[in-house]
C-alpha cells in the first residue's frame, strides 16, 4: 500500500463541495479533450486554455490553499453509453493540472507536487439528464 495516497471513498452523488483536505471542483465543459484530436499546436493551445482558466477559478473558489504534494482525479459523465477510452482523456487531466499550477496549489506539475490518477468515465445518470458533466477531486497530502 502506498503511504503518499491516504485511502478513501468516493463520492457516489458528486455535488459542490469539501472536507478537510478534499475539494471537488466542478468544470463547465461538454466536451473532453481528446489524445485523439490531431490538430496544430495554436489550435490545441486555444483549446487547453479554458480548461487551465476554469480549473484556476474552480481552485481559487473552493480557497484551496498551497499543498505540498496533491492527488488528482478527473471524473467524466457522458451524454450516452458508448464505449469510452479513459485514456483519451488525459489531456484534460493535464490541462487541469496546469490550471492547479496556476492557481498557486502546487508549484509545479511534475510528479514531485502530484499523482494523477487514470481518468474515470461513469455512467449516464439523473444529476445531469441532458448534459456531459466533468469534475475533479484534489485531496491534498502532508
Amino acid at each position: 500500500m502506498r503511504r503518499d495516497v491516504l485511502p478513501r471513498s468516493r463520492p457516489t452523488i458528486p455535488g459542490p463541495r469539501s472536507t478537510d483536505g478534499q475539494w471537488l471542483l466542478e468544470l463547465p465543459f461538454t466536451t473532453p479533450l481528446s489524445l485523439n484530436d490531431r490538430m496544430h499546436w495554436r489550435v490545441k493551445a486555444g483549446k487547453t486554455k479554458p480548461w487551465r482558466a476554469k480549473t484556476k477559478e474552480a481552485a481559487q473558489a473552493a480557497g484551496i490553499p498551497a499543498c505540498k504534494r496533491i492527488t488528482v482525479e478527473l471524473f467524466y459523465v457522458p451524454l450516452d453509453d458508448r464505449a469510452r477510452d479513459p485514456l483519451n482523456l488525459v489531456p484534460c487531466v493535464k490541462a487541469v493540472e496546469d490550471g492547479l499550477v496556476d492557481a498557486g496549489v502546487i508549484v509545479d506539475d511534475s510528479s514531485r507536487y502530484h499523482t494523477s490518477v487514470m481518468p474515470q468515465i461513469t455512467p449516464k445518470g439523473p444529476l445531469r439528464p441532458n448534459r456531459n458533466r466533468f469534475w475533479v477531486i484534489v485531496t491534498a497530502h502532508q
